[in-house]
């Protein structure tokens, strides 16, 4: 029985092979363990000092200090020889962003022929755009939309053309919680997404009777709006409509006569017991005028490593940190100097180090394409830019890696030693694989465990985190069904304030992490099997475009 015998032995050599592929996805080559271990403490030091320097005041978006830590990654990326993949043979991919300023002493609302004052009877909660328009309004109750989770404020009405009138912003479903992180309200639609889609003018908001908000503060509030253009549709976006919010007064102009009076329906608010809809008897003006409107081109730094196998230098992972800070207005000790060392210089020079790394050693079968990103800080901009145009085909890239934060640790000593967000010397959190791809995720472990062994922290490596989904600057890519990695050693008490500067952080913890992810990132470009996301993406992430 020869056939028998041969299938037997074909089938013992497929059995023994599985171990010994599995065995060479996880091992580095030593060319390329030598190159990752070039990674170095003091190389990293110097290029977080640079970035993190006060000269450069934090980079942020569209300032000389991000322009001239762009152009310190550009003269080393050319240096080492990595190909640019921005704009015209260049390394910066540039787009466009949009600055509207509301024209205050002009903006009016009128209702039954009574004129009512920006300032005292209304301020602004969201501006999006001028609104010169006398139309109806209807009213929405607490304007959320969840079907799957049982409500829907819009149910049947049209409110093309009109404004729509709910309490809020903050309003909710009575004994319903919905998680908002920043502009991201996770598993559930907001009045503004939804006033948006269904074509409706603008939203108007109801004071409630004991207002959370001070109104003195909020006379000077969104009244400037900075959005790239055309405008990436995202959890991320700014808010896609004009809304106002009005103080009692014009409240009870509006509803003066109607079906219910404007004391019972901040009450029947306050209390979430919402009317059902209804549109008003009245009409109102609202004028709400341009005074300004401005442009700039920031940019991101894109750089791009072929691939060494003809047949998959066309698939791509790509690795990204945001290069900008957040730079605010406060004052510590007499510091207002923002310097955002670890969020995100730590990242970006750990980046920078990969990339020159792996030009040094053996290329991965896939090519990889490295991204330092600008106004991450003021709402993804220049990730959002990227995922919406590409310098490859959205579907050929088969896993993004983030990088962000990774020069803390809680090591006994250390500024960050009681910090409880904050990983251990030889730990980093690894967020997404867990979630999305076992096969991904079982890759990761082998590496690491040939390797570094560092304790890879699943803390937040579910989808219930919200440092999964949404605050991950991979959340973009999440939304359009790509694969993401993140390596972050945590956050401490520094976090966006002027204390964030290089002397409280761990070159030697950047330098492990920074090893790590090289491994990681030559290990996904390198295996023989496509990663992919093979669980089902949570339904807490908006999905903005089909991926395959």
């Amino acid at each position: 029985m020869p056939a028998r015998r041969l299938a037997c032995g074909l089938l013992s050599v497929l059995v023994s092979a599985a171990p010994t592929a599995r065995a060479q996805d996880a091992a580095l080559p030593a060319a390329a363990r030598a190159a990752a271990d070039g990674i170095t403490a003091a190389a990293l030091a110097r290029d977080l000092d640079y970035f993190a320097a006060d000269a450069l005041r934090g980079r942020d978006t569209a300032s000389p200090g991000f322009d001239a830590a762009a152009t310190y990654i550009e003269a080393r990326l050319k240096a080492a020889g990595v190909t640019p993949a921005g704009d015209a043979g260049t390394f910066r991919q540039h787009y466009d962003l949009r600055e509207l300023r509301v024209n205050t002493a002009a903006a009016s609302l009128e209702i039954a022929g009574r004129r009512f004052a920006f300032g005292t009877d209304f301020v602004l909660r969201s501006f999006a755009g001028p609104i010169d328009a006398t139309v109806p309004v209807v009213y929405v109750g607490h304007g959320w939309h969840a079907p799957a989770r049982g409500f829907d404020a819009w149910a049947g009405l049209d409110v093309r053309g009109k404004l729509v009138l709910a309490h809020g912003p903050r309003a909710m479903p009575k004994g319903v919680t919905i998680t908002q992180i920043g502009r991201v309200a996770v598993g559930a639609s907001s009045v503004f997404a939804e006033a948006k889609a269904r074509g409706a003018v603008g939203v108007l908001f109801l004071t409630a009777s004991d207002p959370k908000a001070d109104w003195t503060t909020m006379q000077s509030a969104n009244l400037l709006r900075r959005e790239i253009d055309p405008v990436v549709p995202s959890a991320y976006a700014a808010p896609p409509i004009t809304s106002l919010l009005l103080a009692r007064p014009a409240i009870e102009a509006l509803l003066a006569g109607d079906r219910v009076d404007a004391g019972t329906l901040v009450a029947r608010g306050d209390k979430g017991d919402y009317p059902r809809p209804f549109q008003l008897a009245r009409r109102i003006r609202v004028h709400v005028p341009l005074a300004s409107v401005a442009s700039e081109r920031p940019f991101n730094v894109v750089a791009m490593i072929k691939g060494s196998d003809p047949l998959l230098e066309d698939e791509y992972v790509t690795v990204a940190s945001h290069l900008d800070g957040a730079v605010g207005m406060g004052e510590v000790d007499g510091d207002r100097i923002y310097n955002a060392a670890d969020d995100n210089a730590t990242g970006s020079a750990g980046t920078l180090a990969i990339a020159e790394q792996i030009m040094k050693g053996p290329r991965p079968k896939r090519s990889l394409i490295f991204i330092w990103d600008s106004g991450e800080e003021r709402g993804l901009w220049g990730t959002r830019r990227f995922v919406h145009q590409p310098p490859v085909p959205l579907d050929r890239i088969v896993a993004h890696v983030n990088v962000d934060m990774i020069g803390a640790t809680r090591a006994p000593g250390t500024p960050d030693a009681g910090s409880a967000d904050a990983t251990g010397p030889n730990e980093v959190f690894l967020m997404g694989p867990g979630v999305l791809s076992p096969t991904v995720d079982a890759l990761l472990e082998r590496v690491n465990a040939s390797y570094l062994r560092m304790t890879l922290n699943r803390r937040d490596d579910r989808p219930e985190s919200e440092y999964f989904y949404p605050r991950t600057d991979a959340g973009p890519y999440l939304e359009r069904g790509i694969l993401i990695v993140g390596f972050t050693t945590g956050s401490h008490p520094r976090y966006h304030l002027p204390t964030d500067e290089a002397r409280y952080l761990d070159p030697a913890k950047m330098e492990a992490v920074a090893r790590t992810i090289f491994a990681s990132v030559w290990a996904l470009a390198n295996t023989a099997d496509r990663p992919r996301i093979e669980r089902e993406i949570p339904a807490t992430v908006p999905r903005y475009m089909t991926h395959h």
